[in-house]
Formats: structure tokens, C-alpha cells, sequence
């Protein structure tokens, strides 16, 4: 659909990539990642014509329609959610429009009037084109996209303008789809949805027919809706045929064959400049040094320039101060604006070592319990119990909005800072990656994830044995996420988080509180028991039990869908989001980011009971029919010995690749590597297929 042939770009005398050539054909679902910096978004905008390159070529397929999300969309509109939903027609409803005032002009026209002909046929063209085009399906679906985002019916029919900027994003996100491209490109498309609304753009992604080119920094979602990953780095476009967590393996292994290669290189110039050293001197051996330092040039060309290896944040909390056991409870607690409760009757206690998340869709209470929790609200009944040793540190979700934008950030730390900690602020700045001039920018003029980097550094400058925080990750890129993640698991003290990074939840928490319609439920376990009870929970209510002729149950019907091992995946488009949300009770674990296998165990029911449920197989004792037992036992086996086969050639063929003698041969090096990539491929292929079975 779009080709790029020899493609360069630059900003000034920054070089951004240059002898760049992709091909993007239909159904390519691709990850495009990079370091900060690297020119993303402008690809993106060069591939949509909206820029043009200092040279190369960019070739689009005829009939290709292009839709893009942009990572900032929240654009003002004059109307409603469902008009600004419905922009997606424009076309359609200029011509339901103009057909209105014919009718109106027709129905006050005499039968001898010698435009009524004219009028009469253009009526017909209009009519025609809005039946071909099923314009009274049009509402029907826009409805059904808000709904999937979020939107509730009567927010719907509400002025946009009265939405924050992550609703608007969303009404910009359904208007994008509904406009039905053959090619979509997304730059941050989650950072303003809740869970529900990211599983169902998942699923929304994974039935969508046309090529897909994806920026994000979320884990998870990338593992679900992309199949390839192509990494632009120091100019040049890399292209990794897999998934996003394989790539991030793939992407160290190269690295290290390269510095290997480049470590050979380096011994044999040592090599040659010792022998030219010491004979380049003497008259019967110039010609042989003369030869030797020609090499040296060849191996020198020969050296290849590693990939960009970001910098890293680096920090760790505090070491949190004595405390008791019990930090904070919440004895039936409610709270609630005028005449509305956001939850009633919760019954909370956090002790020393726990780490929480609060989950919820958008709008559901998540920030006013975490603030209740924290004492900046009081609850309108019940009891909120502190201790006297608890030490809160609090992260607001739009802390890094809240710094003072004529402060600098050095001046953004001094102002909450203790007197012991100002000899060190410029320390703790680096370690955030604010060096030398960079302290004294001014906060009005840092991006997204600095103001998030500034904030983070300021809630490590008071001890704290209890943190709430509210999205921390958000604005952060992958390495960042990283090392807050291993500081928050290295933590000894308690972490109560507010979050949407499935990838955050699955490593750190201990227990998940899920605030919903009205009421505070807690979760034993951590977030992947925690999906598989909701996945469980949906399933159960989506699917009636199942009942004999005398009454009696005689099996739990299973919701269709990808969890089931019965009954037929509804398909398109055109399914309602609530009817397939039983069908990931399979992928939950891969969701939610930690590799592991859905457990088979009772699942843990939440406190209050709420919503419990059982996950099992098809058969009330476990047990499949002898023949499927032997069938899956000898396919393990085919796939164990195929394993071993491409692990041994590749193990060959990393031998052949350090090699820098085989470099020589351009042609010989670029059919080793190509079959390298390919039995990578087949090797994550496998293996998942072994893991499934």
C-alpha cells in the first residue's frame, strides 16, 4: 500500500534516517519503536504525506485511505459525542443533508416547474448513493464504537466540550475507525483508556482487515495487536519478524553478535598495527606493511556501529521508616459528591509490604479512594484509622501538570526539598537524566514524560513507608517503566497504585481492589488471578447453566469466543464488545504481561464475595479422551525434535556470523543472516505452540 524507496529526512543538521526503504503491504501489523527521539512520529507523518522528505521517494497504492491518531487528538468540536463520532461520514451526511432540502424545495414546486426533472434525478442519485452506502446503519454502529470506548448512551448525546482531554481523544479514536481506513496509523492510542476500552480496541484491532502501523510504549497491548516490529535507531529502520517481548530478546542477541564481530575486528587490527609498527620502518618489508596497513582500512569499514543504547533513569526509594503492621484503615467507609455516592460500606486495611492496585474504568472512583486512603478527603461515613509511624508519599495523576511552569527543575525540587537534601538535588537530577544546563530548563518547556520525570524525583525526597500513586508510568517510555517498575518491586514498604499498565500490575501487586458500580471488592492474589476471576465472572453471567429435560445441570455453557473450547468466535465488526468479553479468559494471562499459564486451581473469590467463579476444562473431571491425549503426546514430541534441529543449526550459524572472514562474501553473509531470522521465527512459533499444548 505505501512503499519508501531510499527515503531521508533531516531537521536542520540532525540527520533523522536517511536510505530508508520499507515496504508496508495490506494486513502488515507493525510495531514501529525507537528511543525518544528517534523519529517516530515524523516517519509516521512522511508515510501520511504530511511531510516531505529531503529526497527518496514515497509511492502510495491507488484506493488506499489513510487514517491517523495523532498522539495529542483532543481537538475542539461544536457538537456532540455521536456528532463528533459521526464526522467519520462527513461525505454521507452532506448528502442526507442536500437530499433534506430538496424534499423541502419539491414539496412547494408546481408539477409544470422545468426544474422538478432535474431536481427529481439529483433527489434519485442522492438516494441511491446513501442506501449503497447503509446509511441507517451509520448511527448504529457509531453508537457501537463510543460504547466500546467507554461512552455510556447519554454521554453520547452530550456536548463534546464538556469532556476532558482523553474523552475527547476518544471520540477522536471512533470517529478514525469508523472512517474505516486500509491503513491506520496509531501513535499512543492508550495513554487515555481504561482497561475495558483497551481490551476492546484490542479486539477491535485484531478483527481489523487493513495494515496497521502502531507507536506505543504499552507492553501488552503491542503483544496483541502487532506480529512484527520494526525499530528505527541512529537512522537506519531495522525489521524484526515477531512479536514485541520476542524482539526485545532478539534485539540483545544482535547486539551481542555484533559487539562479538566487532571484538574479532579490533584483534586482528591489533595484529596488523603491531607488525606495521615494528617492520613499517625497514626498507624489505614496506611493501608488506604497506599491504598490512591497507587491511587495517578494509577492517575499519568493516566495524559496525551498535545500536543506540538509551539512558537509563536510575533511582530506588528510600529506605522506609519504622512503622507498624497496619498502616491505614478504612472501616465502611463511603464517600460521595452532594447527593452521589462514588462507593458505599469499604472495608479496607493496608499493611507494611503490601503492594495494591486499584482497578476500574474511567469515572468509577479509583483517584477518590486513593485519596480517601491518603486522608486529602474525608469520607461522608465510616472511619479512616492512621497510625502514628505511617509516613504517606502521595503521586498525583497530573502531578507533573502541577509544577509551576516558570520554575526551573532545580527550582521545582528546592520547593519541597528538606535542607539536608539541598546539597543533593543536582545528584538526584542526574539521576533522572537532567545534567549540567538541563536542571535550569524551565518546567513550561519539558516534554510529557521530563515534567513526569521531575515529579517522580520529587516524592523521593521525603521517606515514606506507605505510597499512593496515580499512574505512575504515564508519559514514561519503556526503559523508564523498567526501572520504575524494579524500584517499586525492590520496595519494602506498602504501594497502593492506581493504574492502567497491565505490565506494572502483573509484576508488583500482591492484591487488586476493584472499584465498581458503586462498591469497593478486594482480590486475593495478584492481577492475573484477579483477570481470570473478572474473565470467569463475565463468562458466568454471559452463559446461563445449561439444564436437562428434569431440571438438573447438566453443564456450565460456555460464552463463544477465543476461551472456549466450544462454539463458534463471533465474528466482524459488527459484534457487540459486551458479547465478547468472555471470549479472553485464554489470553488473560498474556494480557496482563507475565508470560505465565492460566492457572487451573479454584480462583480466589473477592472480599466481599462478589464475583468468584471457577476455571476448568471441558470435562467435569479433567480428563480428555485417551486418542486427544496421544495425539497432543506425539505432537510435543514432533515439536521438541524440531526444536532441537533449528536450535542446533542456529547455534552453527552464530559461529559462521562471528566470523568477520565471512563478511568478505556480501552475498554468502546476507543468505546466513536471512536464514538465521527465519529460524528465530520458527523457533518462537514453536515455542508458543509448545506452550499452548
Amino acid at each position: 500500500m505505501i512503499q519508501l524507496q531510499d527515503l531521508r529526512y533531516s531537521i536542520g543538521e540532525r540527520v533523522l534516517f536517511e536510505r530508508l526503504d520499507w515496504v508496508l503491504s495490506p494486513g502488515d501489523r507493525v510495531a514501529l519503536v525507537g528511543p525518544n527521539g528517534a523519529g517516530k512520529t515524523t516517519l509516521l507523518r512522511v508515510m501520511l504525506g504530511e511531510l516531505r522528505p529531503d529526497s527518496g521517494a514515497r509511492v502510495l497504492a491507488r484506493g488506499t485511505r489513510l487514517g491517523y491518531l495523532p498522539q495529542e487528538a483532543a481537538e475542539t468540536f461544536e457538537g456532540t459525542v455521536l456528532g463528533r463520532a459521526m464526522e467519520a461520514h462527513r461525505h454521507l451526511l452532506g448528502m442526507r443533508e442536500e437530499l433534506d432540502a430538496l424534499h423541502a424545495s419539491l414539496s412547494g414546486i408546481s408539477a409544470d416547474d422545468e426544474r422538478l426533472t432535474t431536481l427529481l434525478e439529483r433527489a434519485g442519485e442522492l438516494q441511491h448513493h446513501l442506501e449503497l452506502h447503509d446509511e441507517h446503519t451509520l448511527e448504529t454502529e457509531a453508537r457501537r464504537v463510543l460504547t466500546g470506548l467507554g461512552f455510556s448512551r447519554r454521554d453520547q448525546d452530550r456536548p463534546l466540550a464538556e469532556f476532558s482531554g482523553g474523552w475527547r481523544m476518544r471520540a477522536a479514536l471512533a470517529a478514525l475507525l469508523l472512517t474505516d481506513p486500509t491503513l491506520l496509523f496509531l501513535d499512543e492510542p492508550t495513554n487515555h483508556l481504561d482497561l475495558p476500552a483497551m481490551e476492546w480496541l484490542e479486539d477491535y484491532l485484531e478483527d481489523f482487515h487493513g495494515g496497521l502501523v502502531v507507536v506505543s510504549h504499552d507492553r501488552v497491548f503491542l503483544d496483541r495487536v502487532a506480529t512484527e516490529v520494526r525499530e528505527l535507531d541512529l537512522g537506519a529502520l531495522s525489521e524484526y519478524a515477531m512479536s514485541f517481548t520476542a524482539y526485545l530478546d532478539e534485539r540483545e542477541l544482535r547486539r551481542e553478535r555484533l559487539e562479538a564481530g566487532n571484538v574479532q575486528v579490533e584483534k586482528r587490527i591489533a595484529q596488523l598495527s603491531r607488525f606495521v609498527e615494528r617492520f613499517g620502518a625497514k626498507n624489505t618489508k614496506a611493501s608488506q606493511a604497506q599491504s598490512k596497513r591497507k587491511m587495517i582500512a578494509r577492517l575499519e569499514e568493516q566495524k559496525v556501529v551498535l545500536p543506540h543504547r538509551p539512558k537509563r533513569i536510575r533511582f530506588s526509594f528510600p529506605d522506609p521508616p519504622h512503622a507498624g503492621r497496619t498502616l491505614v484503615r478504612l472501616r465502611d467507609v463511603s464517600f460521595g459528591y452532594e447527593a452521589r455516592d462514588v462507593f458505599a460500606g469499604a472495608g479496607l486495611e493496608i499493611e507494611l509490604g503490601d503492594k495494591v492496585a486499584i482497578v476500574g474504568a474511567n469515572g468509577a472512583g479509583k483517584t477518590t479512594l486513593l485519596r480517601v486512603l491518603g486522608g486529602q478527603l474525608a469520607p461522608r461515613a465510616g472511619v479512616r484509622e492512621s497510625y502514628p509511624h505511617t509516613r504517606l508519599g502521595y503521586f498525583a495523576q497530573h502531578a507533573a501538570e502541577t509544577l509551576t511552569p516558570s520554575h526551573t527543575v532545580l527550582a521545582a525540587l528546592e520547593e519541597v526539598a528538606p535542607v539536608e537534601w539541598r546539597p543533593r538535588l543536582r545528584n538526584l537530577l542526574g539521576n533522572f537524566l537532567f545534567s549540567g544546563d538541563d536542571v535550569l530548563k524551565l518546567c513550561r518547556v519539558l516534554s510529557g514524560g521530563e515534567r513526569q520525570r521531575v515529579a517522580l524525583s520529587r516524592i523521593l525526597l521525603e521517606p515514606a513507608n506507605l505510597l499512593l500513586l496515580d499512574e505512575p508510568t504515564h508519559h514514561l517510555d519503556l526503559a523508564g517503566k523498567e526501572v520504575l517498575e524494579e524500584a517499586l518491586e525492590q520496595y519494602a514498604g506498602a504501594i497502593v497504585v492506581v493504574t492502567h499498565d497491565r505490565s506494572l500490575m502483573a509484576r508488583l501487586t500482591t492484591r487488586v481492589i476493584e472499584v465498581t458500580d458503586g462498591r469497593v471488592r478486594l482480590y486475593p492474589g495478584g492481577y492475573d488471578d484477579y483477570e481470570q476471576a473478572r474473565l470467569a465472572r463475565a463468562a458466568g453471567a454471559a452463559a446461563p447453566e445449561a439444564r436437562g429435560a428434569d431440571g438438573r445441570v447438566l453443564a456450565q455453557a460456555r460464552a463463544p469466543g477465543r476461551g472456549s473450547e466450544a462454539g463458534a468466535r463471533p465474528s466482524g465488526r459488527g459484534a457487540h464488545p459486551e458479547a465478547r468479553a468472555p471470549g479472553k479468559g485464554a489470553r488473560a494471562a498474556t494480557r496482563s504481561g507475565s508470560g505465565a499459564e492460566p492457572s487451573r486451581k479454584a480462583l480466589p473469590s473477592p472480599t466481599p464475595a462478589a464475583a468468584g467463579g471457577r476455571l476448568g476444562p471441558a470435562r467435569r473431571d479433567g480428563r480428555r479422551p485417551r486418542a486427544e491425549q496421544q495425539q497432543r503426546a506425539n505432537e510435543l514430541k514432533r515439536i521438541e525434535r524440531d526444536i532441537q534441529q533449528r536450535e542446533d543449526r542456529v547455534r552453527v550459524l552464530e559461529t559462521q556470523l562471528a566470523n568477520p572472514e565471512v563478511y568478505h562474501d556480501g552475498t554468502r553473509a546476507k543468505e546466513l543472516v536471512t536464514e538465521y531470522e527465519r529460524l528465530r521465527a520458527e523457533l518462537e512459533s514453536l515455542w508458543q505452540r509448545m506452550t499452548e499444548l
